[in-house]
């Protein structure tokens, strides 16, 4: 479980990075920069959702159903997430790379990170319920 901690904390960084990089707007006179510098962050945040999907699928969260059977449609929710997100990170890569981004990038790019905030916040939920709920924790 500390390794997928690790990813979380990734995930937490990446979309951060590029939220502030968003935040700031890509400016007029220097947009090559700007883009080269959101290819990158969202490369980042496309390699730390990989590790994080890859080690939940070696374990966390069937051992989240094993401790805790009722979570079963919320772990196929988050997996299904996870996948869905994973797309979107690798169309707007493409569309980055292929083309000059239109005017709504910000705003998809906005949703996209507001998507793996809510995931992270989602898959520690998820493994708070299984642990504390099932196993009698304080609660």
């Amino acid at each position: 479980m500390g390794e997928n901690r690790d990813w979380r904390m990734d995930i937490s960084r990446a979309g951060a990075d590029l939220h502030e990089l968003l935040s700031t707007g890509m400016p007029a006179d220097e947009s090559g920069e700007w883009m080269r510098c959101l290819e990158e962050k969202l490369g980042q945040l496309s390699r730390a959702l990989i590790g994080f999907r890859a080690d939940c699928a070696h374990g966390l969260y069937d051992e989240c159903i094993e401790l805790a059977p009722r979570l079963v449609s919320q772990v196929n929710k988050l997996r299904a997430e996870q996948a869905q997100i994973q797309t979107s990170v690798r169309e707007h890569l493409d569309r980055l790379q292929s083309q000059r981004p239109g005017p709504g990038l910000c705003r998809s790019m906005t949703e996209l990170v507001h998507r793996v905030d809510q995931l992270s916040h989602n898959a520690v939920d998820l493994v708070y319920s299984a642990y504390d709920t099932d196993l009698g924790g304080p609660g």
